[in-house]
């Protein structure tokens, strides 16, 4: 897209959007309110479970859950409006290693104490309502970890827009957290995982458990402050914020547009209450659009200028992959639906 225009290179998904379909601003709009709306239901998920292990790590500090919180979410916002994006990145590096590290450390002992390997494999769902049900209720989670797809435009800022090495981080960024959780699931559902927690492993759990937290709240509030840095860029009703963008640090006003509505909102549900819907309403409905509806809709346009400088033809717009990504994306939308609210 960049390539073959004169616009600047897009930072957010609504400069994106804007870029490939210039013509239409409300799918621009939508497409931003969609990004906002995924990452801040992670964010929110996150600040709730941070809350709570800060809470149940610390008992002798007497914090309640929702001032554990409040606690992390001030970290978070300090930390994300004094580092640049260079310093953000090194924090969220930073914290994947410690994932890596504690993760290892805690599954692979977990796996030697599988009581029964073959048995976890083949054992049939017990999902209440059948394994269409049980799957129904996986795949948005499931797509929940692919929480990488969420922060690709400030990932490919922080790589120059290097086409390969940005290709290459989405794929490997991708596979690894969906591989590690079939993994971590296969250690939970075989009791290997608990017997390895009794043995002494709390800590390493904990610090998995922050490690993630730290990592993907990190992760949410860059790819939210790029979209509110180009929504407030393009009302431009802020003066420091040029000064910022050229210092590659976020502005002030996009960082508290980031973090305060997600912050709310958990601390809404920090005292109490299941907060996993978050995860699945981002995984059911606005990453199907995100990354399957979206990338048709991309292609079309940008098939459509070129279709018509040429040929003026589009029979060569629709394609197998396409019609399969189309397919696929609706009848899993339908199926949430159904689920949801039959």
């Amino acid at each position: 897209l960049h390539e073959n225009s004169d616009c600047e290179v897009p930072s957010s998904f609504k400069d994106f959007a804007d870029a490939a379909m210039p013509n239409s601003a409300f799918a621009g709009n939508a497409i931003g309110a969609s990004s906002l709306l995924l990452n801040g239901s992670i964010l929110s998920f996150g600040i709730v479970h941070a809350g709570n292990l800060l809470s149940s790590t610390f008992p002798e500090l007497g914090l309640e859950p929702a001032v554990a919180a409040a606690a992390y979410t001030a970290m978070i916002a300090v930390n994300s409006v004094t580092q640049t994006n260079e310093g953000l990145k090194s924090v969220a590096n930073a914290a994947v290693m410690v994932l890596f590290t504690s993760f290892a450390s805690l599954l692979f002992p977990s796996l030697t104490q599988v009581q029964d390997p073959i048995f976890t494999l083949l054992a049939p769902g017990n999902h209440p309502e059948g394994v269409t049900a049980g799957v129904s209720a996986a795949l948005p989670l499931l797509f929940s970890v692919l929480i990488f797809q969420n922060i690709v435009p400030s990932l490919a800022k922080l790589l120059d827009f290097d086409r390969t090495k940005t290709t290459a981080s989405i794929a490997i960024g991708s596979a690894i957290p969906m591989f590690m959780y079939i993994a971590w699931c296969y250690a939970v559902l075989g009791g290997g995982l608990d017997n390895s927690i009794s043995g002494g492993n709390a800590a390493l759990f904990t610090t998995f458990s922050a490690a993630a937290l730290v990592g993907s709240s990190t992760a949410c509030v860059m790819s939210l402050a790029e979209e509110f840095e180009s929504i407030i860029g393009g009302m431009n009703i802020d003066a420091m914020t040029e000064s910022d963008t050229i210092n590659d640090r976020f502005s002030l006003p996009a960082v508290t547009l980031s973090i305060t509505p997600p912050a709310m909102l958990a601390l809404a549900f920090a005292n109490g209450g299941d907060f996993t819907g978050a995860l699945h309403f981002g995984g059911a409905f606005i990453s199907p659009f995100l990354y399957g509806i979206l990338p048709i809709m991309l292609f079309q346009s940008m098939q459509k200028d070129d279709n018509q400088g040429s040929t003026g033809r589009l029979s060569s717009a629709w394609n197998i992959p396409q019609v399969c990504l189309g397919a696929g994306t609706f009848g899993f939308l339908i199926q949430e639906i159904i689920h949801d609210f039959a």
